[in-house]
């Protein structure tokens, strides 16, 4: 069921949110990691600088999204597989110099939620050492010390629902008490293979 009422919305117990591109935009992250990995490789290369290689790698992102983007980046250098783990360890474990924002909309329901003493979960999926990172460097302003994070690769991957399953028994909160929102078609996939009600985070925020 997915619902867009926004007092529905509020009436349930337990919310589960998706992280990138629901609480904060993720491009803030991936855009910066981008950076660093073009500084470490034009210290590698005997040409190219890193506005250049950046620009090269921001580039097949906008084309080519991110299905094996590093491969197409490092072909494009001229260089082989061998880097690609330094390349996946930046994108994980860098530091961001600008702190993640949450998205202002966002941030009044999370407030809210929080004052109407709501339980709030989100639910990421991906690397859990590089959605650790993003929790880390996101500017929580103390919301995070009342949310609790749950990493889907340690259960399943959405649209698996085992995330959910494991959110519901830890908090003993039934499926009929229990909404998430998200920003795409596989958190929508896993709230409905949980058996739990949808709402999509533009239907909130209106973006």
């Amino acid at each position: 069921m997915v619902i867009k009422s926004i007092s529905d919305f509020y009436s349930f117990s337990l919310f589960i949110f998706d992280l990138d591109n629901t609480i904060y935009k993720e491009e803030d992250y991936l855009f910066q990691a981008y950076k660093a990995v073009a500084e470490k490789f034009a210290g590698t290369l005997p040409s190219g600088s890193k506005k250049e290689l950046y620009t090269k790698l921001k580039d097949l992102y906008l084309l080519h999204g991110r299905e094996k983007l590093f491969d197409k980046f490092l072909d494009t250098i001229g260089l082989d597989e061998t880097y690609m783990p330094e390349c996946l360890r930046i994108l994980r474990a860098f530091k961001p110099v600008k702190a993640l924002k949450i998205d202002k909309k966002v941030k009044r329901i999370l407030l809210s939620l929080k004052r109407q003493g709501k339980h709030i979960f989100i639910l990421t999926n991906g690397n859990v050492d590089q959605q650790k990172n993003k929790i880390k460097h996101i500017n929580w302003d103390g919301l995070d010390e009342s949310i609790s994070f749950v990493f889907a690769n340690e259960h399943e991957p959405k649209p698996s629902p085992a995330g959910i399953e494991y959110i519901l028994k830890i908090s003993g909160i039934a499926k009929t008490r229990t909404v998430m929102t998200g920003d795409s078609e596989i958190d929508f996939n896993c709230a409905r293979n949980g058996g739990i009600t949808f709402f999509y985070i533009k239907d909130l925020t209106g973006k």
